[in-house]
């Protein structure tokens, strides 16, 4: 892994932070992504402008551990790729979008913070990836249509209030037959989540990778 100071990519009417190039390693690919080179300096910044907004909590800027081993687990299957209607729920700097879109899906990323999305155009931007796209959606609130092949997500359920609503979006944009590839490193909540997604219509296969728990929820066709 290597870090390379870099200028700032953000929005006009966002925060401008010092950046750096983090180099991630994925199964055969090699993903480039651009994350805060100082994270106590956005933390600061928010702490300044919405003290009283734990929302705004810049976790959009770190590669998290669940993402990088759902990543791993997408990449270990090239075959299912190609062609797929993918979305990402909670993408932060997008690296399963990015990972998905190299090997061939057609993907819609998300992310409900407002100064996300410049992050992850510039990470798409990095490794050459032009067939993406951005919405800015809060999954708890889903306001896009229409039904996709896969549906991921990592490390969203980290507060017991987001249980019915992950589950909830999830049954919204997962077509039948479709996928979704999930990772969590083990919240308290995951099991009430598992067994509301089983309830829901949703058979599911279990790989740990390391400490992290990669899930495949496969939606019924009835």
């Amino acid at each position: 892994m290597t870090e390379q100071p870099q200028t700032p990519s953000a929005a006009a009417d966002g925060p401008q932070f010092r950046t750096a190039i983090e180099e991630v390693q994925v199964g055969p690919l090699s993903v480039r992504l651009r994350t805060i080179a100082n994270m106590d300096e956005a933390i600061d910044y928010y702490a300044e402008t919405a003290p009283d907004d734990a929302l705004l909590i810049p976790y959009y800027t770190r590669v998290w551990e669940s993402a990088r081993a759902l990543a791993e687990a997408m990449a270990a299957r090239p075959e299912l790729w190609p062609g797929r209607r993918v979305i990402e729920l909670g993408c932060g700097l997008g690296l399963p979008s990015l990972v998905a879109a190299r090997l061939g899906a057609d993907v819609t990323a998300t992310d409900f913070h407002p100064h996300n999305g410049p992050f992850l155009l510039a990470n798409a931007r990095e490794n050459g990836v032009t067939h993406i796209r951005y919405e800015r959606m809060d999954w708890r609130r889903p306001h896009l249509t229409g039904l996709y092949d896969v549906v991921l997500g990592s490390d969203l359920i980290y507060e017991s209030e987001m249980v019915t609503p992950f589950v909830a979006c999830v049954s919204l944009y997962c077509a039948p037959g479709g996928l979704l590839l999930f990772a969590d490193p083990g919240r308290k909540h995951l099991q009430r989540a598992c067994t509301a997604l089983e309830k829901a219509g949703f058979s599911s296969s279990l790989e740990p990778r390391g400490e992290i728990y990669v899930f495949t929820f496969t939606r019924g066709r009835g």
